[in-house]
This record gives structure tokens, sequence and C-alpha cells, in this order.
């Protein structure tokens, strides 16, 4: 059987057999359908919240992804069970990651500048050999005109004026950090069945379920996090070995579209098609030593 729900997944419990949310319904047991996208959810062991009952099986097994796995997180989270069954849907038209890393410019003083480069004489406390030459004093002046600019206004600019000369702040771009990744999903379900109706109700409530907080037992201001998402491309019975993986990751918009150019609806009210839009970022950084993991 290609679809997915016969196999143990990562945390070594058996997945619930038939209790996938899928669409289309015969996805992974065919060439076609071979391809997909599948969603975890990682609940959080303090909630308490169940949901509505006629959805599907949502027996609970323990850990996720992060839990096990992930390498940049300073603080320990609090623990979550992972529902047994996911959600499976198509693979979309294209898949993307992105990486970004921050780079600021940073200035540069003319003291520093005027050391011909000699920073590590600066950091290992050696001025001797540093503060030496015309080019260091014209540096050291340069700062103090600039200390008296800062006391009397307009001292920097007269003096700016009378030289006719101004200092050029260099700038030096410096790495301060990296961005943490964001991934989009949008899908168009149009269903061929009442079955598919079914399904296609059940993922988009289970998305804007597991999205949301809740209150915390007998309390009315505090609030539990919303589940986490582990999500997997895959291919028949096994994860993509091409497609890049994605840590666990936090599910910051679901966005629902109902109807084409108009709203129409089969007989059992179901509509005639659902759009659905899923904006997910991760919890960790990506590093080498993760992207060497296949991430």
């Amino acid at each position: 059987m290609g679809n997915a729900a016969n196999a143990i997944n990562n945390n070594n419990y058996k997945r619930v057999y038939g209790g996938d949310l899928n669409y289309p319904v015969d996805i992974g047991h065919t060439e076609r359908t071979g391809h997909y996208v599948q969603f975890f959810i990682n609940v959080q062991e303090q909630s308490k919240v169940s949901f509505p009952k006629g959805s599907f099986n949502a027996r609970l097994g323990r850990g996720s992804d992060v839990s096990r796995e992930s390498s940049t997180l300073s603080i320990e989270r609090a623990p979550t069970k992972r529902l047994a069954a996911s959600i499976q849907l198509y693979m979309p038209n294209q898949v993307s990651v992105s990486h970004s890393a921050s780079y600021n410019d940073e200035e540069i003083s003319s003291a520093i500048t005027a050391t011909g480069g000699a920073i590590d004489k600066i950091v290992g406390g050696n001025y001797s050999d540093v503060l030496s030459g015309d080019r260091a004093l014209e540096g050291l002046k340069n700062v103090a005109t600039g200390a008296v600019g800062k006391v009397i206004t307009g001292a920097k600019q007269a003096s700016n004026i009378a030289t006719g000369k101004i200092t050029n702040n260099r700038q030096e771009l410096m790495f301060s950090g990296i961005d943490k990744r964001s991934f989009s999903f949008d899908f168009k379900m149009v269903p061929k069945s009442e079955e598919e109706s079914e399904n296609i109700k059940n993922i988009v409530n289970m998305f804007r379920f597991h999205a949301m907080p809740e209150f915390y037992a007998g309390s009315e201001r505090t609030l539990i996090s919303p589940s986490t998402f582990d999500i997997k491309y895959m291919h028949k019975n096994g994860e993509h070995t091409f497609l890049n993986r994605i840590s666990t990751c936090v599910l910051e918009s679901v966005s629902v579209k109902y109807g084409g150019d108009r709203t129409q609806f089969f007989i059992n009210t179901a509509p005639a098609s659902t759009e659905i839009t899923l904006q997910f970022k991760e919890l960790e950084i990506i590093t080498k030593e993760r992207i060497r993991d296949g991430y």
C-alpha cells in the first residue's frame, strides 16, 4: 500500500491505519498521487481540549522531531504529544526553500582606521605600536573634534566648513545572524465524492484548530501555546530523498477560501471548491550542520 498510514514513524510507534486525513483520498496509492506532503501535529501535553467527535482517530503518541533532533534551540520547551494520525495532501506544483543571512553596515571610527589595520594590537592592548605616526594623530584629532561637536552644537560642522573637508565614516559589512525559515503551502481541494467533502472539512478544521491556543484549565487569562507541526515531503512509503527536510514548525496563519468565481455548494451543502493557504515558520535556525543532515 502506497499510503504511509502503515509505516512506523521515527518515534517507533505504530501509525493508526486509516486514521489519516487525505486529499485526494487515493493519495499514495497511484503514481499520480505518489508524491505528497505529510503534516504531523504535536499537541501540548497540558492541553485539555479534544477535537469534536467524529473527525478521525487521534490516538496520541509521544515525541516530536524537534525534541529529538534540534541543535540550535537554547531553551527546553514544554513537552508535546504527537497525534498518531496525520494530514496528507497532494504535492503542490512547486515547493521551495530559501535561506537568508543578515549583514549590517557598521561604522568604523577614524581612530581605528588610522592604525593601518592593526586591530589585533588594539585587542591585545599593545597601544604603543599602534598610536604612532601622522595617520594616528589625524585619527585622534578627528575623534577629539567629534567629541567637541557633541558638546558644542555645530562645532564639527563649523570645522568642516572652515577646512572644506568632511570625515568619511567608513562602513564595514558585518555578519549579524540568520533568519528562521518560513514555508508557505497553497492547496485547492475540489471533492469528487462525499467522503472527500468530509475529509476536506476535517482537514481545514484541524489546521484552524491546532493553529490557535487554548485557555489553561481553570483560568481565563493563562493560555497554552498552540500545537506545533512536523512536515515531511513524502514519496509513497518513504520520505523524499531529493527535497529538503523541514524542522518542527509553528503554524503562523491559516487562510481559507470557499468557491471559485462564485461560491457553489453540493446537495449536502459541501463547498464545490476549497482553497487553504498555510504559513509555517521553523522553531530553530538552520546552520551548516543542519543542511548537512538534509535540512
